[in-house]
């Protein structure tokens, strides 16, 4: 290891202790000639936005396509962001819309609940099985909106009010859309559990 490479480590290791706001700042600061911090809130955040950006497409490499494109967006208007809300909410706001976006390239939300129902419980009869393909499922029994409350909330580790400012909603309406989605999630769980 050249002492460049050491330096680099030793900074990286240091910016690491610091919070969101800090690094913000400082990549304010660095961009784009210096990534540094740039990379330590890459790091910090790129595995929680690639189990997020599953939840929607159901596709690792889409999710890593949206994560990419989200990271890329946050470097180029990280200048631009004003602090109004967290820097976490900002970054999963982004994340949310690249998702969104490639969902309806995909046309995933242009089947309406009903069908998406039907089609999903006759999956279920043949490939619902334990744990995240489980999960998988009783998403896609979900509206957009609803499956996006649950994806911050469980996925994203966001607060109810976080996801309020993500998703553009009030608070009362993403916790009352949050506790009707795990209604949903779970008597089509039982459903599926009796017809075993």
């Amino acid at each position: 290891m050249t002492k460049s490479e050491g330096d680099n480590i030793r900074v990286s290791d240091r910016l690491s202790q610091k919070d969101d706001a800090e690094l913000v700042r400082i990549a304010r600061l660095q961009l784009p000639y210096v990534t540094t911090a740039y990379e330590v809130l890459f790091h910090r955040y790129h595995n929680k936005l690639i189990q997020v950006c599953y939840r929607y497409l159901g596709s690792t490499q889409e999710a890593e396509e949206a994560v990419n494109d989200t990271m890329l967006n946050v470097f180029n208007s990280l200048a631009k962001f004003e602090d109004r809300a967290s820097f976490k909410t900002w970054i999963y706001r982004i994340a949310h819309n690249q998702a969104l976006t490639r969902l309806r390239k995909k046309q995933l939300d242009i089947v309406d609940l009903d069908e998406a129902e039907h089609i999903a419980v006759d999956e279920s009869q043949n490939s619902l099985t334990e744990g995240r393909e489980g999960i998988d499922h009783l998403l896609a029994l979900l509206s957009i909106e609803e499956r996006s409350i649950v994806v911050f909330r469980i996925a994203g580790d966001l607060d109810f009010s976080d996801i309020a400012l993500v998703v553009e909603q009030k608070l009362s309406t993403v916790k009352m859309r949050y506790k009707r989605a795990l209604e949903k999630m779970a008597v089509s769980a039982r459903t599926v559990d009796h017809e075993r």
